[in-house]
């Protein structure tokens, strides 16, 4: 057996010899094709349309990674899923490949559990910027960072691997209309300003506020304002000073999109009260009505009843005299039509005829607040009138007293037999 390999290498040899500038050629051809054959096998494993075989789903969520990507601007922008899940250059780009060999391991011999397992702690900010580095990020959305990456890795074996190792800014960002995230903010068309340089300053990471940037299955989605908030909750418990989740315009740089245009109905009918946001913003900011009196919740979960009129409570914390017009003033200066009883009140009296109160008769001549809450509270019932009272001038007697109105003496002017059918 030995002698025959032996043989066999001597005979090698000698073809080598007599054939050398062709054993060149071969060898040669032989490196090229491996080397496009590696170079195409890397760009195949690379596409999310391999990356769709273990990610199948036609959903945003676990197992739908391609898909909730494919929805993003990073792929109208032609960014796949290496360019980010791994970093720049080259090197690290073979890095990243020869480490992706551990999730074939899992998806064939550890089962879906595992997959399961991993994919969902993507979900967790901690766990995600492990993955998808501050570094990955600022690549393509500054300067400094780019300059600083580019000179310090191998970015091209002979061509670019892959669309990011090609990325030199500022030229890539100018192209696209990308601000410097760190030096130059946001677009000047964007509502809210970040600060990014500052977050980041303060330590923070870029997917710790935009996690879901690339999957959450919503086209030009950038975060979510919960993510703010509640970061910033957890950061006043530290002794930071974030601003107040109220403070609209500190983050938000257009007044008018945060503010509903459209007015907030409070009832129907011709009674109803339209709040207009753009009036009272005006004067006030939005944190002094906002959370302190209404909590910032979805349109029409707050129901502003009648007897919150005289508990301070809601509108009527500022419309009590004290910031703004009292709302006994007059009643048509929120509602569209002053809510009166559509009724006249009947006093039915014993060995006497009745009493008709007419609000209509009434508020012709008096303001609301002429009899309420002064001499008469906003419920009915609640005060028993007695003749002795009208006459000490209490109740109906204050203006049934001769000047004002007719005395109060003069009976069958208010007790009026109702005619019989």
């Amino acid at each position: 057996m030995f002698q025959r390999i032996k043989s066999l290498l001597s005979t090698i040899r000698g073809l080598v010899e007599h054939n050398l500038k062709l054993t060149i050629l071969l060898l040669i051809v032989l490196v090229a094709v491996m080397t496009f054959v590696s170079y195409e096998a890397l760009h195949f494993t690379s596409d999310p349309k391999f990356c769709k075989n273990c990610h199948p789903a036609e959903k945003p969520g676990p197992l739908g990674e391609v898909y909730s990507w494919s929805k993003s601007k990073h792929a109208m922008a032609g960014v796949q899923c290496l360019d980010c899940h791994a970093r720049p250059g080259a090197v690290q780009y073979l890095i990243a490949k020869v480490s992706a060999l551990y999730d074939v391991y899992g998806e064939f011999l550890k089962g879906p559990e595992h997959k399961m397992h991993v994919l969902q702690l993507s979900s967790d900010p901690e766990y995600a910027a492990k993955m998808i580095t501050n570094q990955n990020c600022l690549f393509c959305h500054t300067d400094a960072y780019n300059e600083k990456v580019r000179s310090g890795n191998l970015m091209r074996i002979i061509i670019p691997l892959r669309k990011v190792d090609g990325v030199t800014n500022p030229k890539f960002r100018q192209m696209r209309g990308l601000p410097d995230v760190l030096t130059q903010g946001v677009r000047t068309e964007t509502d809210v300003d970040p600060k990014h340089n500052k977050h980041f300053q303060n330590g923070l990471n870029c997917v710790d506020c935009h996690i879901m940037i690339a999957h959450s299955g919503i086209t030009g989605y950038r975060t979510n304002m919960g993510i703010c908030f509640d970061c910033h909750d957890v950061k006043r418990q530290e002794g930071r000073k974030p601003p107040s989740n109220e403070d609209c315009m500190a983050c938000h740089r257009k007044k008018d999109t945060v503010i509903p245009h459209d007015p907030i109905v409070f009832g129907s009918g011709d009674k109803a009260v339209r709040f207009e946001h753009t009036f009272h913003t005006e004067i006030f900011q939005c944190n002094e009505c906002h959370d302190k009196t209404f909590w910032k919740k979805k349109k029409g979960t707050v129901t502003i009843r009648f007897s919150d009129h005289l508990s301070n409570g809601y509108c009527f914390s500022c419309h009590n005299g004290s910031k703004a017009f009292a709302w006994q003033q007059n009643c048509a200066k929120c509602h569209g039509k002053a809510p009166l009883p559509e009724r006249p009140i009947t006093y039915k009296i014993k060995d006497a005829a009745p009493v008709s109160f007419s609000h209509d008769f009434h508020t012709q001549v008096f303001a609301c607040d002429s009899c309420h809450t002064k001499l008469w509270p906003m419920k009915r019932g609640a005060k028993k009138m007695t003749m002795d009272s009208l006459y000490q001038g209490k109740y109906c007697g204050s203006c049934h007293n001769g000047k004002d109105a007719f005395e109060s003496t003069e009976c069958d002017k208010c007790h009026i037999e109702p005619k019989k059918k």
